[in-house]
């Protein structure tokens, strides 16, 4: 199996996944793991601004944030940057 270390965390949603870990019964990765599972294994008809609101919470995410998140998924794939020119 592997490890997944998640940076820049904020401080409100790991003290939130903290309680619900607590509450749950299960570790800090435990729960982290069941919710991302569970996430995962959702329904995708709903769109991936909303999908990531569930995941992060209602206050994280405007509907403008959610639309513009939406919008991108359907343009198409950009050329990396490239920073040796």
């Amino acid at each position: 199996m592997g490890d997944l270390l998640i940076r820049n965390l904020d401080d409100a949603l790991k003290r939130a996944l903290q309680e619900r870990a607590k509450q749950s019964g299960r570790s800090l990765s435990e729960e982290a793991i069941y919710l991302i599972q569970r996430n995962l294994m959702a329904d995708r008809s709903v769109s991936t601004g909303e999908w990531l609101r569930s995941a992060l919470g209602d206050e994280r995410l405007t509907e403008e944030e959610i639309a513009a998140i939406d919008a991108l998924r359907h343009e198409p794939e950009r050329e990396p940057p490239r920073f040796d020119e």
